[in-house]
C-alpha cells in the first residue's frame, strides 16, 4: 500500500525523465474522445491502490480463472499477475470462429522477478503518477507500464489502449488508507452495533442479518449494491448459489463477519496495520479489488472481526471506515 498524496487531476500523458531516447514518443495524449470512442459508460476497475477505466460491457477475468466470449467482443480486462487469468482465443475448428477482442488489457501487481522492483527505462507521468516503460518478452510479451507508487503494472493493446492507460489513477482504497483525520459520517446516517463494534451507514442501505458463514455474493471483489450484512458465521452450510459473474465497478456497502470456531477469522501473515478510533485493523492485501477487507482486534475478544467495506466512492467508504469504533 502507498501513503503518498493522491493526485486526481485530468489525466494527461507527458514523456520525459532520464533514459528517454532522443525523439522517442510516449503513448498518445489521453482523450475522452479518443480512437474508437463509443457511447458506453467507462467504469472504474480497481486493483489494490490503483484503478483504470474501461467500457462497462467488457468482461473482466479475475486471477485464477479463464473465460470465453462471443463473437465481436470489443475488449477484455485480465486482472492479477500477468498470466494468472486468460481469455479464450478463436476456435479454428468452429464453423464461424469468434474473433479475438480488439482490445486486451492486463492489470495487476508489479512482478517481483525474485527480488525488489528496480525502476528502469524511460519514464512517463500519468495524472501525476510516475510510470516506467519496459518491454516484456516471453509468454506475455508487450510494452508494460509500471507504477511503483501504486504497486501495479499495466499492459494494453488495441485502438483504445491509450485511453485506458491514460486513465490510471489512485483507487478509492488508496485514498481512504492515506494518513488522515478520521472521517465523520453525515448526521442523517443510521447508528448501528454488532459484534462488539458500533458504526454508521446511510439510512437507505438495506440491512440483512444472517448466520451463514458462506454467502452467495463475493463481497471481497465488489458489492452488488449498497447494503449492510451482519453475519454471526454460526452456520457453515454453503447456500446453493446461482452462477454469476462478480460485480466489477466499486459499489458502497458494508459486511461484518463475527467469525466462529467453525469459520474462524484469521489475520493474514504480514498484513499491514492501520489505526481507526483507537482500534487496530489489519488490511487483507489478498483482496485487492473493489472492496477493503480488514480484521479488527477487540480487547478481551480472542477472534478478530472481519469487516468488508465496498469502495464505491472515497467519501462514503471513508466515512464508513471512520465511523467504526469499539462498542462502549
Amino acid at each position: 500500500m502507498t501513503f503518498g498524496a493522491p493526485v486526481l487531476l485530468p489525466a494527461v500523458l507527458a514523456w520525459g525523465g532520464a533514459g528517454a531516447a532522443g525523439g522517442a514518443a510516449g503513448p498518445p495524449s489521453f482523450s475522452k474522445s479518443g480512437p474508437g470512442s463509443i457511447s458506453q459508460v467507462w467504469a472504474p476497475l480497481a486493483y489494490g491502490d490503483a484503478r483504470i477505466r474501461a467500457p462497462e460491457p467488457w468482461p473482466v477475468v479475475y486471477p485464477g480463472s479463464d473465460m470465453c466470449g462471443p463473437d465481436g467482443t470489443g475488449g477484455v480486462v485480465l486482472l492479477g499477475a500477468f498470466g494468472t487469468s486468460s481469455w479464450c482465443g478463436p476456435n479454428p475448428t468452429a464453423a464461424s470462429a469468434p474473433r479475438s477482442p480488439s482490445n486486451v488489457v492486463r492489470f495487476g501487481p508489479i512482478a517481483s522477478h525474485g527480488g525488489p522492483y528496480v525502476p528502469q527505462g524511460p519514464s512517463t507521468t500519468i495524472d501525476g503518477i510516475r510510470v516506467y516503460e519496459s518491454v516484456r518478452h516471453g509468454a506475455v510479451s508487450g510494452t508494460v507500464y509500471s507504477a511503483p507508487a501504486l504497486g501495479v503494472e499495466l499492459m494494453a493493446s488495441g485502438p483504445l489502449a491509450p485511453r485506458i492507460i491514460g486513465s490510471l489513477a489512485p483507487s478509492v482504497r488508496d485514498e481512504i488508507l492515506q494518513p488522515r483525520t478520521t472521517a465523520s459520517p453525515a448526521g442523517s446516517w443510521r447508528s448501528m452495533s454488532f459484534a462488539g463494534l458500533r458504526f454508521a451507514v446511510p439510512p437507505s442501505w438495506p440491512v440483512a442479518r444472517t448466520a451463514y458463514a458462506f454467502g452467495c455474493a463475493p463481497t471481497d471483489v465488489a458489492f452488488s449494491g449498497p447494503s449492510v450484512t451482519l453475519a454471526t458465521d454460526t452456520n457453515t452450510a454453503r447456500l446453493p448459489c446461482p452462477y454469476f459473474l462478480p460485480a466489477r465497478p466499486g459499489t458502497n456497502g458494508l459486511q461484518i463477519d463475527q467469525g466462529s470456531g467453525a469459520a474462524p477469522n484469521t489475520v493474514p501473515q504480514g498484513a499491514p496495520a492501520i489505526a481507526v478510533n483507537g482500534l487496530k485493523m489489519y488490511v487483507d492485501e489478498a483482496c485487492p479489488f473493489s472492496s477493503l477487507v480488514v480484521y479488527v482486534d477487540l480487547p478481551g475478544v480472542a477472534m478478530p472481526v472481519r469487516i468488508t467495506i465496498g469502495l464505491g466512492t472515497a467519501r462514503t467508504a471513508g466515512a464508513v471506515l471512520g465511523s467504526i469504533a469499539k462498542l462502549s
